[in-house]
């Protein structure tokens, strides 16, 4: 069965022994249901790949099965070499989408993760976005040697020593929510930085943590209409934001005649 997929999250890659590196992908299908989609090995995003595709576009693709594939009932086993980019979609469409499947982490928290365990929320107040050490850094690390090693892996990943947590309030209840941001986004921000940091043009890691901040809290957590896009690891029930949907300058520009813009601004 063909399936087709509009792709509101690439988080960041993790380790596969069978893959090597594996991205977590899930959005909403043209029928309106939240999915979750694996495996989708990380060289289908490097430049050679003729399926690759960006977040914000549609993708096609065919279903191994139709049943859940884990615990989770948004899950589907899909057949990686007939995924088939379709396109991007325009910003209206997406926020059309996300705005009518707006909830709350506490409304999540009450059906549990095996009735839903995606989901998108709309932050209120963001409060802040701060650097935590990465727990699984020498683990992961290590892994990835080995990997290396004997599995002669074709493309190096480097594993950030640090991740990043969003601080932010998602309704009127004042509840304050700490959550991980594993947004591709944010790991590809987090490395470049670091590089520059090793060419010396960055100081040293807090002037790295700044810049991160800088482009996470100040730039995108400004934007409006900001979603974030929630959903729970494999292993454990804890929701954590998997990407951040926000409009480019382009964007902006299309919506600003919208009854939705002008009541927002």
């Amino acid at each position: 069965m063909k399936e087709r997929l509009l792709v509101l999250a690439k988080a960041a890659p993790q380790l596969s022994q069978k893959y090597e590196h594996l991205v977590c992908v899930a959005g909403i299908t043209d029928s309106g249901e939240w999915r979750r989609i694996y495996p989708i090995p990380w060289s289908i995003f490097w430049k050679s790949s003729g399926r690759n595709f960006r977040k914000k576009s549609w993708i096609e693709y065919e279903l191994e099965d139709e049943k859940p594939s884990d615990h989770r009932p948004e899950s589907r086993k899909i057949k990686p070499e007939t995924i088939t980019p379709l396109g991007a979609a325009s910003f209206q469409e997406i926020d059309a989408l996300l705005k009518a499947k707006i909830t709350t982490l506490e409304e999540l928290a009450a059906k549990g993760a095996k009735v839903e365990s995606l989901g998108v929320v709309a932050p209120r107040q963001i409060l802040d976005f701060r650097e935590m050490s990465n727990e699984h850094y020498k683990e992961e690390s290590e892994k990835a040697r080995q990997m290396n090693l004997f599995g002669e892996a074709a493309v190096k990943l480097d594993i950030p020593a640090y991740k990043y947590q969003y601080m932010f309030k998602d309704d009127d209840g004042g509840k304050t929510h700490e959550m991980l941001c594993e947004d591709w986004e944010v790991g590809e921000l987090y490395r470049n930085c670091e590089d520059y940091r090793k060419q010396g043009k960055y100081k040293d890691e807090n002037e790295v943590h700044r810049k991160v901040r800088q482009k996470m809290l100040v730039e995108i957590g400004s934007k409006k209409p900001l979603y974030f896009i929630v959903g729970t690891h494999s292993r454990w029930p804890t929701f954590m934001v998997i990407s951040v949907v926000y409009p480019t300058k382009t964007d902006i520009m299309a919506l600003a005649g919208t009854p939705e813009m002008k009541k927002a601004y």
